[in-house]
C-alpha cells in the first residue's frame, strides 16, 4: 500500500513538473514572439521617423523610400499613406499623390486633414473634384467592412430578441419591443445601403501616368477616342491582355494600358492596419505656395 502511495505521489510530481515545463516553454515562446514583434515595430517607427526627417529637409525621394519601407514591413496605415501623398505632391507627381490620399481616406473615412489635402491637391493641379451627392457622405463614414459589421450586429440583436421572446413568451412586448424591433430593422436597412454603396467603391482607381490615351479597343493599334488626365479617379470596369476599360465621372470611357492606373484599394495580399504606427507628424499642404506646414503636435 505504501509503495502504491509513493508511486502515486511520484506520478503527480512528474505530471506537475511536466505541466510547469510546458507553461514555461509557452511563456518563453510568447515572450520571444512579443520581443520580435516589438523589435519589428521599433524598426517600422524608425523608418517612419526617418521618412519625416527626410521630408522636413526637402529630400522627398528619400522620404518616399522610408515610408515605402515602413509600409512594406508593417502594412498600410492611414498615416503612412497620408505622408506618402504629401511627399509625392511635393514632387509634383499628382497621380501618386491623389492615389495615396484616396487610400488614406479609405482607411480613415471623414478625416478632415486628408480631405483638405486631397481637395487642395486637386485644385492646385486643375483636377475636378468627383461629384458626390450630399446624402452619400453619410454612407462614406464607414468602410465596406464597417457597414458589414454593423449589419451583422443588427441581425444578431434581432435574432437575440426573437430567441429570448421564444423561450420566455411575453418578456419583450409592447412599446419597448416595437421600438427595439424598429431600431434593428432601420439599422440593418441602413447598413445594407452602406454595403451596396461602398461595394461600388471597390473598383475605383486613379490615373498615375501622363498623357494617358483612351482607345476604342484593347489593342495597341486601336484608334484613340480621347485622353484622361493624370490624377483623375475612374471606375475600373474590366481587363483584357494588359488593358483596362475605365469609366470617368465626366462620361469618358475607353481602354487604357493597365500600368497607367492603380486601384485605390491596395493590391490583394497586402495587409491593412490603422493602429500599427503613430499618427502622421507631417501637416497640411499650403494652398498658396504649396509648401508643407509641419504639424508640431
Amino acid at each position: 500500500m505504501g509503495i502504491l502511495k509513493n508511486h502515486k505521489r511520484v506520478s503527480i510530481l512528474i505530471f506537475s513538473l511536466a505541466l510547469g515545463m510546458m507553461a514555461l516553454l509557452s511563456l518563453a515562446g510568447k515572450t520571444g514572439a512579443q520581443g520580435r514583434a516589438g523589435l519589428e515595430t521599433d524598426k517600422n517607427l524608425d523608418l517612419f521617423a526617418r521618412g519625416n526627417e527626410a521630408y522636413a529637409k526637402g529630400d522627398y525621394d528619400q522620404a518616399i523610400n522610408r515610408y515605402q519601407g515602413a509600409l512594406d514591413r508593417q502594412g498600410y496605415t492611414a498615416s503612412l499613406l497620408y505622408n506618402l501623398g504629401n511627399a509625392y505632391y511635393m514632387k509634383n507627381d499628382i497621380g501618386q499623390s491623389i492615389l495615396n490620399y484616396e487610400r488614406a481616406l479609405y482607411l480613415d473615412p471623414g478625416s478632415a486633414r486628408i480631405e483638405r489635402n486631397l481637395a487642395l491637391a486637386r485644385k492646385n493641379f486643375g483636377l475636378a473634384t468627383p461629384h458626390q451627392a450630399s446624402w452619400k457622405a453619410f454612407f462614406n463614414g464607414l468602410t465596406l467592412n464597417g457597414w458589414t459589421w454593423t449589419a451583422a450586429i443588427a441581425l444578431c440583436a434581432f435574432s437575440l430578441m426573437v430567441f429570448v421572446n421564444g423561450i420566455r413568451p411575453g418578456f419583450l412586448r409592447g412599446v419597448t419591443f416595437k421600438m427595439m424591433f424598429f431600431a434593428c430593422c432601420l439599422l440593418f436597412v441602413t447598413s445594407g445601403t452602406g454595403i451596396i454603396l461602398q461595394y461600388t467603391n471597390l473598383n475605383r482607381g486613379v490615373i498615375i501616368a501622363e498623357n494617358t490615351r483612351l482607345r476604342v479597343s484593347p489593342f495597341d493599334a486601336a484608334a484613340e477616342s480621347g485622353a484622361v488626365k493624370n490624377g483623375n479617379v475612374v471606375q475600373l470596369a474590366k481587363t483584357y491582355e494588359g488593358y483596362i476599360f475605365i469609366e470617368g465621372s465626366n462620361g469618358q470611357s475607353g481602354w487604357i494600358p493597365a500600368d497607367a492606373v492603380k486601384a485605390i484599394l491596395p493590391e490583394a495580399g497586402n495587409r491593412q492596419t490603422q493602429t500599427s504606427l503613430t499618427q502622421s507628424t507631417i501637416g497640411t499642404i499650403s494652398g498658396s505656395n504649396r509648401e508643407p506646414a509641419l504639424d508640431k503636435t
